[in-house]
């Protein structure tokens, strides 16, 4: 299963391991990257295991196990897409 992520999505990441980045080294950043791509990448065997999303008509939740994170993805025939990467405190969408 294809997974694609979109721009909105990138950048939520982007500005994540900015954060990250910054606040405690690359070395820190790395293994955010690492966790939160990682637990995407495992959608590709069954993507229908997440929870419907009450937020986001038509999409699906993703908690990202350890970190304080929820990426939203929407699931078809063709694959996943990656819609956004957001952090538990925020109100989404606003």
């Amino acid at each position: 299963m294809r997974i694609v992520w979109t721009e909105e999505a990138l950048d939520d990441l982007e500005e994540i391991l900015a954060y990250y980045y910054h606040q405690a080294g690359p070395a820190t950043a790395a293994a955010v990257q690492h966790r939160i791509v990682a637990e995407v990448e495992a959608l590709r065997t069954f993507p229908e295991r997440i929870r419907a999303s009450d937020r986001v008509p038509g999409a699906r939740e993703l908690v990202v196990r350890r970190l304080p994170y929820v990426v939203f993805v929407k699931v078809s025939a063709d694959g996943v897409v990656v819609l956004n990467v957001v952090h538990t405190a925020r109100k989404f969408p606003s």
